[in-house]
């Protein structure tokens, strides 16, 4: 519901590595719960060193200048948070609202609405050509205040992992005889390229560490790309002889290892998915912590079968 408080207590000013880092982190960590998500403690470990290394350096940081943040403060401690992040794809100037963070006992008072609010301003005045947030689904209270601002859900991706050790083996035999299961060579990119568009959009993939052009059977021929091709594995399923899924496995990422799922949405997609992900993880996992993400609805009872656990789930919402 709208808040109460139109003009919140307290006052905005920017944010200040020195002074704001530990503080802003705590508040980050307690509000998102991040203590229990490793994915979410790895990037507050990101956010704890990059702090340290502008409060190293001279007054002037390029990193500030790129991922300005504002905080708000009142009874003389911050109580509220809030990130500006800017990407740069094909030229065009994308911002990311993130790190929406209110103390619990100063909630309800309209401290996130002006921070926000703010932000859109500032993000106004930088010509922005997109501005987007992510927020768990579940998050009404928020959903709500971000749609009053103009912003609307464009999709949700459930966020998935798989701890490293043993996981869930199947109690019957996956390899059916109508499946079979072979690395993915130089046929079949097309069909796959098509799946993978479909499930993870191109309007914001720019936020992920995934370029779908280096899983190309052709990316080999370019030289730059061997080391990367190098981490890159793909395998396919068919289904009576016809491709019915492709995996693709990007292996020695810093934290976690991650999948990436090309299937058609139809009603045999759970079956395929169980069957080429169980296949992949009894032949070729290496033990690590794997996250995959993969669209709402889709691949979710197959993904609980095989022991995946359902870290988050994110709305993708964009400015209007």
């Amino acid at each position: 519901m709208p808040s109460s408080h139109p003009n919140p207590p307290g006052f905005l000013r920017p944010y200040r590595p020195t002074d704001d880092s530990e503080v802003v982190l705590q508040l980050i960590t307690e509000s998102f719960r991040l203590k229990e998500d490793p994915e979410g403690m790895h990037a507050l470990q990101q956010m704890r060193e990059s702090a340290r290394r502008q409060s190293e350096s001279s007054w002037f940081s390029p990193a500030v200048a790129n991922q300005p943040g504002f905080v708000w403060e009142m009874d003389g401690q911050v109580v509220g948070n809030i990130s500006i992040i800017s990407f740069l794809d094909k030229l065009r100037h994308i911002t990311l609202i993130a790190n929406v963070a209110v103390c619990p006992e100063y909630q309800g008072r309209g401290i996130a609405t002006a921070l926000t609010k703010h932000a859109l301003r500032y993000v106004k005045s930088k010509r922005a050509h997109q501005v987007w947030l992510q927020v768990s689904a579940d998050n009404l209270v928020a959903k709500h205040m971000y749609a009053n601002l103009g912003f609307d859900i464009v999709r949700t991706m459930n966020h998935w992992s798989l701890n490293d050790g043993a996981w869930q083996r199947p109690l019957g035999n996956h390899e059916i005889p109508t499946y079979s299961f072979a690395p993915r060579r130089f046929l079949g990119w097309g069909w796959q390229k098509q799946r993978l568009l479909e499930s993870y959009p191109a309007d914001t993939r720019w936020y992920g560490n995934v370029e779908f052009g280096k899983f190309s059977p052709w990316s080999i021929l370019n030289l730059l790309a061997w080391d990367e091709a190098s981490f890159l594995h793909h395998f396919i399923l068919r289904e009576q002889g016809e491709l019915a899924g492709v995996l693709s496995w990007q292996r020695g990422l810093p934290r976690s290892d991650a999948l990436w799922l090309a299937f058609e949405q139809t009603p045999a997609e759970d079956d395929r998915i169980y069957a080429l992900t169980a296949h992949f993880l009894e032949h070729h996992w290496q033990k690590r912590a794997t996250r995959l993400e993969y669209p709402l609805g889709r691949g979710e009872r197959a993904l609980e079968q095989l022991g995946f656990k359902l870290s988050r789930r994110l709305d993708w919402m964009k400015l209007t």
